[in-house]
């Protein structure tokens, strides 16, 4: 993109990323509803859309990408990138306990709990995880930012997020082994041509 860039005034209230922009960022991390540790609400269609009204630099996507095709959807939207994370726990260089590698393979999107109460900030976790900290991942209770005291059933241990209880993205249902990042970066590739030739059989 060449020229100054425009911005142009929002007309529904303002756009959570403005004030980073403002204050001299170059390009933007979307993070959209289903992404792994912290995570927002919105749909990545609507965070695209919204952000593309005002913003014409770099835009990396996050949420549930863990397929190539994923990225080339992520493209299409309006991002320049994608933000990968979870599906990386589960390679052979990361540092994850391997029964946190193990929890990734094997869970879907029905495993992901999005939750406040362990951070005070909403966020999706392995429900597996919560499990083995003694909490019940269908009834978990809200945070109380008031007293700053997260993450632990009432009258038992107190429960480390990202230590005890897992941050994962709701996309790990297409992952089933642990490759090394290479391998794992040279599927995405494989994945995203793939993408790529059906589409374009499809709009030819």
């Amino acid at each position: 993109m060449s020229g100054e860039r425009q911005h142009p005034a929002k007309t529904k209230g303002a756009h959570p990323g403005s004030e980073a922009i403002e204050k001299g960022a170059d390009g933007l991390v979307l993070v959209a509803t289903g992404a792994g540790g912290h995570a927002g609400r919105q749909s990545p269609f609507a965070l695209v859309q919204e952000t593309r009204a005002w913003f014409d630099g770099p835009i990396a996507l996050s949420g549930s990408i863990a397929h190539g095709s994923s990225i080339l959807a992520a493209e299409a939207m309006g991002a320049d990138f994608a933000y990968i994370g979870s599906a990386f726990i589960a390679t052979q260089e990361a540092h994850a306990q391997p029964e946190y590698k193990k929890a990734v393979i094997e869970g879907s999107a029905e495993d992901i709990v999005y939750t406040d109460f362990f951070t005070g900030v909403w966020g999706n976790y392995l429900g597996p995880s919560i499990v083995a900290a003694g909490m019940d991942p269908q009834n978990m209770p809200s945070a109380h930012p008031s007293d700053m005291d997260f993450g632990g059933p009432e009258g038992g241990p107190k429960v480390k997020a990202w230590k005890d209880v897992w941050g994962c993205g709701q996309g790990i249902g297409v992952l089933h082994d642990i490759p090394s990042a290479g391998e794992l970066i040279q599927r995405f590739a494989d994945q995203y041509l793939a993408a790529q030739q059906r589409l374009g059989r499809r709009v030819a």
